[in-house]
C-alpha cells in the first residue's frame, strides 16, 4: 500500500493505492480517495503491475483535477502540481477547463 495526502483548504484528501494484484491475464490496482467530500474506491487494469499502478495513479489524478474544476482547491505540498501522472493525451488544462 502507498499513500499521499493532498490539501483542500482546511481538509485533507487521502489517496491510498494498493499493490497491483493478478486478475486473469492482467493486473488490477485498487485505490481510494477519502476526505473533503471524497469517498471513492476505484481501480485500474494493466497488462503488468507497473501499467496497472500508473493507470490507477492517473485515474486518481483525473478525479482530483475534476474536483478542482468543481471548485475544490486541491493542492499538494501547497502547490497546484499534484505530482501524479496523466495519460499522454490529457493535460491538466484539458480537465480543469472541461465542460
Amino acid at each position: 500500500m502507498i499513500e499521499r495526502l493532498f490539501e483542500a483548504g482546511d481538509e485533507t484528501i487521502r489517496l491510498v493505492v494498493e499493490a497491483p494484484q493478478p486478475d486473469g491475464q492482467d493486473f488490477r490496482c485498487a485505490f481510494t480517495l477519502q476526505g473533503a467530500g471524497f469517498d471513492r474506491r476505484d481501480h485500474a487494469m494493466g497488462i503488468d503491475q507497473v501499467q496497472a499502478l500508473v493507470l490507477a495513479l492517473a485515474k486518481a489524478h483525473i478525479d482530483l483535477l475534476q474536483a478542482r474544476r468543481d471548485g475544490l482547491a486541491v493542492t499538494w505540498l501547497g502547490g497546484r502540481d499534484l505530482g501524479l501522472p496523466l495519460p499522454p493525451h490529457l493535460t491538466v488544462a484539458d480537465i480543469e477547463t472541461a465542460d
